[in-house]
C-alpha cells in the first residue's frame, strides 16, 4: 500500500498572500487540491499536514476529492521536518510506500510520479533532480571557495519515495541526535543509506514568489 504525506503547513510568508498560498485558487482550483488530486490513482491513504487553525478550510476542500475518504487532515509543525514526521506517524500499518509531497508543486505529473514509486521499489529511497545547468560556486565571507562540478549536481524537487520502515528509521535518527533537514533524503543518507535519483521535469516547479506564478502550466 503506497500512503501520501502531503506538507502543506508553511505560512507562505515569502509569497506575500493574505492567506497561505497553498489555499490560493489557480483557475478555480486551489493549489492544495491540485497537487492531492494528482497522487489519487496511486495512494491509498493521504495525510495532508496544514498550519494549525486550517484544518476546516482544508477539510472542506479535499472533501469533493475523489478519494476524500482516505484522506486525513492533521496540523503540521514548526517546522518541515516535525511537519512530515506528523504525517508519518498519521500512516497505517498497511502503508509500506511512502510519498511525500510539497502542496506548493502542484503541477507534478503523473509521469514523475510513477518514476519515483517505480525508483523507490528498486531502491527503497528515491527523488526528482534536475540537472544544473549554470556554474556553481561554494562561497564563504564573500569569496570563492571552489567551483563545483555541476555534472554532478541537481535540484531536488518533490515526491520523495520511501519504504515506510526506512524513513521511520531516519527520523528517528535524526531525533536522537538533534539534526534538522532540509528534506526527508538527507535524513536518509545520514543513515549511510544510498537514494536513486531519477530525472526531475522543470514543469514541477514550486511556487515560493509571486514571480513563481508566471507560465504556469
Amino acid at each position: 500500500m503506497i500512503g501520501l504525506i502531503l506538507a502543506a503547513a508553511g505560512s507562505g510568508a515569502r509569497f506575500g498572500a493574505p492567506i497561505p498560498k497553498q489555499f490560493l485558487p489557480w483557475e478555480g482550483t486551489p493549489f492544495i487540491v491540485r497537487a492531492l488530486r494528482a497522487f489519487e490513482p496511486y495512494c491509498e491513504q493521504a495525510v495532508v499536514l496544514v498550519p494549525a487553525g486550517w484544518e476546516t478550510r482544508a477539510d472542506a476542500l479535499v472533501r469533493d476529492c475523489p478519494f476524500a475518504g482516505k484522506v486525513t487532515i492533521h496540523p503540521g509543525g514548526e517546522h518541515r521536518q516535525e511537519t512530515v514526521k506528523r504525517g508519518l506517524e498519521q500512516l497505517g500499518p498497511d502503508v509500506e510506500l511512502v510519498l511525500v509531497h510539497d502542496a506548493a508543486r502542484p503541477f507534478v505529473s503523473a509521469h514523475l510520479i510513477e518514476s519515483v514509486i517505480d525508483g523507490t521499489r528498486l531502491h527503497s529511497a528515491c527523488i526528482p533532480g534536475l540537472p544544473v545547468a549554470d556554474t556553481v560556486k561554494e562561497v564563504q565571507s564573500g569569496f570563492i571557495l571552489r567551483t563545483l562540478d555541476r555534472r554532478r549536481l541537481v535540484l531536488v524537487q518533490t515526491p520523495q519515495g520511501f519504504s515506510k520502515d526506512l524513513l521511520e528509521s531516519a527520523f528517528d535518527q535524526a531525533i536522537k541526535e538533534g539534526y534538522h533537514g532540509t528534506d526527508e533524503a538527507v535524513l536518509v543518507e545520514r543513515l549511510g543509506i544510498p537514494v536513486f535519483v531519477v530525472p526531475g521535469e522543470p514543469g514541477n516547479r514550486k511556487i515560493t514568489w509571486k514571480t513563481d506564478l508566471a507560465n504556469l502550466p
